[in-house]
């Protein structure tokens, strides 16, 4: 009796296999296109992004009379020291409260032409810098930056 399925030796099939394994790459391309796609429906919205130019009008200058700075100088020494310059005045040494209660009497007589400059040195702590721009946010006044070292 002869026997027509003899067992396979794992080089028997070795040598039977022709080609390539296409399977992980057709894993990997599916992958990457995933990838794409997922990555393509974030990047829409940032094409879209608003921003406010300065249009300089063609007629003849307008009597509006400039913005108002005010330039918070943060410094940290034990508790933290303000100093506060209002348009082209003398920087007033001041504390938090009453940088606040500064803001806020300047935010109530205009803050649509308010601008507010922070300007804090290299020790202040975030948070102080934070706190200004929630003041701001709280008062109304949407323009609002902040100056980086004078080197």
């Amino acid at each position: 009796m002869s026997h027509s399925h003899r067992p396979r030796s794992a080089r028997a099939v070795y040598e039977m296999h022709y080609g390539p394994n296409m399977t992980p790459m057709v894993d990997v391309v599916m992958v990457i296109l995933i990838f794409f796609m997922a990555s393509a429906a974030f990047l829409g919205p940032e094409w879209f992004l608003k921003s406010s130019l300065p249009v300089r009008a063609a007629g003849p200058a307008s009597n509006e009379k400039p913005p108002t700075r005010l330039t918070f100088y943060l410094a940290h020494q034990g508790g933290t020291q303000v100093r506060i310059q209002i348009d082209d005045d003398a920087p007033t040494p001041m504390t938090m409260d009453e940088a606040r209660n500064a803001l806020q009497s300047r935010a109530a007589s205009g803050a649509d032409g308010l601008v507010v400059l922070v300007a804090p040195e290299a020790n202040v702590p975030y948070d102080d810098v934070v706190r200004i721009h929630e003041w701001c946010a709280a008062d109304g006044v949407t323009k609002v930056g902040i100056l980086g070292d004078k080197q």
